[in-house]
Formats: structure tokens, C-alpha cells, sequence
């Protein structure tokens, strides 16, 4: 120890605390991990949002997009957790086929005790460390519109904001960017499980279905406001369909939804879906005055009697085909983002045309008259069923060659991409942690990077490189470079 020591030490110690009394931070984060929880009861703790800690974000570096989807667990669909559905095969001839059903069969009580089950464990943080691990930067969260605004003659449930502000609170620690994506609304958008009701849509039919809507949109822009720092997304609504309402009608739906998005937040990327059209039409579903948006298309290659029969190379040349109008349309319009697509080109996968419906691959989907497959038998085993353990080389070489193909586009020529799904119960095509370890997804170098977390010891301190030490809060405190720059040098003395 060098002579005068002592004082020295007595020096730094004045220093520290002076710094720390002052509420001085080294990381915009606070420790304090309480604020922002939900007002609903709930037994997880909600991290801090970041209402107070944002100094905004420029967008611009948000993109290119590599997303998955946290699909299934706050809107659950029984092609992706088909155990939540199965439990009624053995005692109920009415099966449920969606969450609204699932919810009428079980009652509120069970069924906001699987669900809450169901939100604890599906998705986990080792599963977003894993996604950050094998390169991807962003998350999309499918949410329904029940766990923002629901009625008591509703057999819906709700509680899942804490979850979501737990995945939010994890995703800021990993580094993960996060899209919030309002995926069914009152009275469903298009008909299909996947907005929480199948059946015959009723959306806009009533002025009231659109202000419910809107308010659940509403207080999902509250929740990305509070967490200015993850969220860069929002999607006013996954889906709705051109086949059930007017383009126009889902037009000045969008326009509301952009005013009162932009009346809460500029902050975030503005987000609509294509409702099934073509490219060469996208122009008449986005208004001028829009900032900061971008275009949302689904494409899948299964959901169709021509596309589960054509054949491998006429699958990878389709890849071309259906991206070719989209790439002009980012570079002379809006950005786009394909926000679902998947490795899957049969429909084999266990419910995945609705629960109780078969496939056209094997010839058993309602409605359906033969088998669809390009082969001369069709059957959902082998390169075609659940169990990836069973999958030839050779499919899982074309596996590889096919999301290849699609990600040459979406990853280079448009503003990104996210895929469905982020895992699931059996269903090798659409998992996409799955697709990664057995090699037919491909890994990209890590780029999100976890965020600055509180130090709140000496040898912490001592151990952090100087250069990431963040000086704009010191400064607003009233110390800046003088004193960082003093503590580490006495630190270096103490040596």
C-alpha cells in the first residue's frame, strides 16, 4: 500500500457516498424491480417498466428484424399445446376447438388455473437466452384482446398482463427487442382459432366490437409506453380477414388505430397486416400520413390443396415467386416484415387446420374429396408425422434448403422477419428452438445484447470496464467525468 493510504481511503469513501446518496446510477436501470406491476392479483412480480428511464430510440436501427413468435401462450391454439385440448377427449363428446370454448368447458375458476399453469411454464427465460443465443433481436407477443378488456358474459379469463411484463422484464435483460401484437378481437376478426374464437367472425358487424377493440389496443400501447425500452412494435391486429369485411372497412379501422397510437407514443414501429391480399393492393391499406410503419404478410405453403401438392424444388422455386412483389413494395413503400412462416409444407401437423378437421395431404380434411400429397401414398408418418427422431436425411436436407430459401429473402431484401413458432408440442416444421438444434434452421452470430444491470459493490465496480460504465446518468445527478474519472483512479491507487 502506497504511504497515505489511509487517506486515501478516507477520500474515497467521502466520494462513494456522495455519489450513491445523490440517487447517482451506473445503468439507466434501476433496481428496483416492483413498478409497472399489474393491478390484477397475480403470484409472479412484474419488473420495473421504463416510463421514467427511455430517452427515446431511433427506430431506424431496430431493423433488419430476426423474430420468432411467442405464439400459443397468451392466446392459446391447439396446434401448438395440443395437451391443453386433449384432457376432454375422454369424457366430453362437445370438444372444445379454441380458447373461448376451452374457457366455457372448464369454467373461470379451472380454467384460469391451467392457464395460469399454462403462462408459467410454456415460456421460460432459458428459452429467450436460447433465441438471443442463436441470433435473433426481436420477439413477437400474440396477445387477445380479454387480457385488456373482457366482460362478465365472457367465458374468457384474464391475469396474463404480469406474465407478459415477466417476458418484457427478461427480454430487456437479454437484449431482446419486442413486438406486441393484439391477435384476436371481440366478436373475432376472421373466423379462426387463432383469434381465440372459430366459427362465423362478428367484428364488424357492431360499432361496439371496434371500441372494445380499440380499447384493448389502447392499453396494450399503455403497456409498450411503460416499457418505452423493449417494446418497438405494436400490431393493431393480426389477420383481419379481406374475405369477411370490406378492405375500406378494415382501412378506417387502421386509421383510428394509428391516431390513437400516435396520440400515446411516436416510439414505436405502427403495424398492420395485409388481410390476405396481394402485394400489387397493399398501397390501399396504408394512408399517406403514416410515419414509422410497416406492412405485416403471413406465407405459408400448406394451407392450400395446389401448394401440399407440389413437390420439394417446386416448393423452394415458390419461395421466389411469392416474395417477388413483396421486396418492391418495401423498397418503394412501407418496409415489410414477413411476421409467420414456418418450415412446414404439409398439413399433417396434429390440428393445425383446426382441431377435429384432418389434412388435405392425406384426404381427410372436411370438405375434401382425395389426398393432396404429391406422392402416390399420403400419410402423415415418417418425413410427415410429429416425431422428428423419425425424419429421413434426406427431408431434413430439404428442411434446411427450404428455410434457406425463404430466409435469403426476408433476412436481406426486405425489413425482416419472424417465425412461427418459438416452440411447440410436436410439431418438428414450426419449432423453431427445435429446427435450430437439429440443424435445419441456421444460427445466426448473437447481436442482442443483455442490458446494463445495477452495480451496487465496490469490487463490482472495480471489475467493470471503465467503458461501459454509462456517464449520462452520473451527470444528471450533478457528478459526471470528474468524479467517475477520480473514483477510478483512486481505485488504481489502491492497487
Amino acid at each position: 500500500m502506497i504511504p497515505g493510504s489511509q487517506s486515501t481511503i478516507v477520500v474515497l469513501f467521502l466520494l462513494l457516498s456522495i455519489f450513491f446518496k445523490t440517487g447517482a446510477s451506473l445503468s439507466p436501470f434501476k433496481a428496483d424491480n416492483t413498478a409497472g406491476a399489474s393491478e390484477k392479483e397475480s403470484s409472479i412480480e412484474s419488473p420495473q417498466s421504463s416510463s421514467e428511464i427511455s430517452d427515446g430510440k431511433d427506430l431506424s436501427k431496430a431493423v433488419p428484424i430476426r423474430g420468432v413468435n411467442i405464439g400459443g401462450v397468451f392466446l392459446i391454439e391447439p396446434f401448438i399445446r395440443p395437451s391443453l385440448f386433449d384432457q376432454f377427449f375422454s369424457n366430453k363428446s362437445d370438444i372444445p376447438v379454441d380458447e373461448w370454448t376451452f374457457s366455457a368447458a372448464l369454467g373461470k375458476e379451472e380454467a384460469k388455473r391451467q392457464l395460469e399453469e399454462h403462462w408459467d411454464t410454456f415460456v421460460t427465460r432459458d428459452h429467450l437466452e436460447s433465441l438471443a443465443e442463436y441470433g435473433i433481436n426481436w420477439i413477437r407477443i400474440p396477445i387477445g384482446y380479454w387480457a385488456f378488456n373482457l366482460t362478465a358474459n365472457e367465458p374468457f379469463v384474464d391475469g396474463q398482463v404480469p406474465y407478459i411484463e415477466r417476458i418484457l422484464g427478461w427480454a430487456r435483460e437479454i437484449g431482446l427487442k419486442v413486438e406486441l401484437d393484439l391477435h384476436g378481437a371481440p366478436g373475432s376478426q376472421n373466423g379462426y382459432d387463432n383469434s381465440g374464437r372459430r366459427g362465423t367472425p362478428e367484428w364488424l358487424l357492431s360499432r361496439a366490437n371496434v371500441d372494445r377493440t380499440l380499447d384493448a389496443l389502447a392499453k396494450m400501447t399503455k403497456l409498450a409506453v411503460d416499457w418505452d425500452d423493449v417494446v418497438y412494435g405494436i400490431q393493431v391486429l393480426n389477420e383481419p380477414s379481406r374475405w369477411k369485411w370490406p378492405v375500406a372497412d378494415i382501412l378506417e379501422f387502421y386509421n383510428e388505430a394509428y391516431d390513437l397510437v400516435r396520440g400515446m407514443t411516436t416510439d414505436v414501429y405502427f403495424m398492420i397486416h395485409d388481410t390476405f391480399l396481394g402485394p400489387n393492393e397493399w398501397s390501399t391499406l396504408v394512408s399517406s400520413n403514416w410515419t414509422n410503419a410497416l406492412m405485416d404478410t403471413h406465407i405459408y405453403q400448406m394451407f392450400d390443396n395446389y401448394m401440399v401438392g407440389v413437390d420439394e424444388s417446386k416448393h423452394i422455386e415458390l419461395v421466389a415467386t411469392m416474395a417477388e412483389n413483396i421486396t418492391t413494395f418495401d423498397r418503394t413503400n412501407i418496409g415489410v416484415v414477413v411476421g409467420e412462416f414456418s418450415a412446414a409444407t404439409h398439413d399433417c401437423t396434429k390440428y393445425i387446420n383446426g382441431l377435429g378437421r384432418g389434412s388435405r395431404w392425406d384426404g381427410t380434411l372436411e370438405g375434401t374429396d382425395h389426398p393432396s400429397c404429391p406422392f402416390a401414398s399420403c400419410s402423415c408418418v415418417g418425413d410427415y408425422g410429429s416425431d422428428y427422431t423419425k425424419f429421413s436425411d434426406h427431408y431434413k436436407r430439404f428442411l434446411k434448403r427450404y428455410v434457406h430459401a425463404q430466409l435469403a429473402i426476408y433476412d436481406r431484401e426486405i425489413s425482416g422477419w419472424f417465425y412461427w413458432n418459438f416452440r411447440t408440442e410436436g410439431a418438428p416444421e414450426w419449432d423453431y428452438i427445435l429446427g435450430v438444434e437439429q440443424g435445419w434452421i441456421p444460427k445466426f452470430p448473437r447481436v442482442a445484447e443483455p442490458k446494463p444491470t445495477e452495480i451496487d459493490s465496490i469490487d463490482e465496480i472495480a471489475d467493470t470496464s471503465f467503458a461501459n460504465l454509462n456517464m449520462s446518468t452520473a451527470s444528471k445527478s450533478g457528478f459526471g467525468r470528474d468524479v467517475v474519472f477520480a473514483i477510478v483512479f483512486l481505485l488504481f491507487l489502491l492497487r
